[in-house]
């Protein structure tokens, strides 16, 4: 069999709804390794907030933040920084609007505003982090690859209207938004990472379950979407499997005949 690349994203993936790996998951992705095949993670964290992840299964290719950085043997051969133009009017828009933000390089996150209120509390603790440190210059010293941007779907045409063209949305929950560069993605990065490692896009293989992982789950090799996957998702895999909390990515390499 030729050497596949295959991507991971964190939650709702990897980890089960009580963020833990699961033992059969752990086996699957050292059995794929030991087959020669290259693993790595594609997510919305940064690497902060991925770490626990990268360390407890021992990986060396990462992409994070949506696409916006990408690692390939610990070492960084990809970013795609935020217009910083353009994000200064988001800035105050979002100041407005009094919406909060949280600032996003590869490797730290800070938020923008010293007073925290609920959505940004309720987000966070929903991917199991809290609330980041505050700096509300962060932003003035630092290359931002993304920023997380709390406000709820009834709010999204003040956002979501065409004024930041330079900028994409993507709902990651209910009170949370995550700022992209436009042309930036999850697949974008994979695709590029993985042709540059000599990869053919036959031999990538992507498992992802929300709407950052439609593009992905669309453009590799093989889609796979796992059974707790939004329902948009399932239709643009190639394959489904079982769930997150029920062996859906041990599962799904065993029928693909690479474990």
């Amino acid at each position: 069999m030729r050497k596949k690349i295959v991507f991971f994203d964190i939650d709702g993936t990897l980890l089960t709804d009580e963020k833990k790996i699961l033992d059969t998951t752990k086996e699957a992705l050292q059995a794929l390794q030991s087959n020669g095949h290259e693993i790595a993670i594609a997510t919305g964290r940064n690497y902060a907030m991925a770490k626990i992840v990268i360390d407890e299964l021992e990986l060396k290719n990462y992409i994070v933040c949506n696409g916006a950085a990408g690692f390939f043997h610990d070492e960084q051969v990809y970013e795609d920084p935020l217009d910083a133009a353009d994000f200064e009017r988001l800035l105050t828009v979002a100041d407005r609007n009094q919406h909060q933000m949280v600032y996003e390089t590869p490797f730290m996150l800070r938020r923008r505003d010293e007073f925290v209120d609920a959505n940004i509390k309720t987000a966070m603790e929903a991917v199991g982090f809290g609330v980041p440190e505050y700096d509300n210059d962060f932003y003035k010293n630092n290359k931002l690859v993304q920023a997380l941007l709390f406000y709820r779907e009834e709010d999204k045409a003040i956002y979501e209207n065409g004024s930041f063209p330079k900028f994409k949305f993507v709902r990651w929950h209910d009170a949370g938004v995550d700022i992209l560069p436009r042309g930036g993605s999850k697949a974008k990065t994979i695709l590029k990472l993985s042709a540059d490692q000599g990869f053919e896009r036959e031999d990538i293989i992507a498992f992802g379950d929300g709407l950052n992982d439609l593009e992905m789950i669309s453009e590799v090799g093989t889609g796979v979407a796992m059974g707790n996957a939004l329902e948009t998702i399932k239709l643009r895999a190639e394959k489904v499997t079982a769930d997150n909390n029920n062996h859906g990515i041990a599962l799904a390499l065993k029928e693909m005949d690479l474990i």
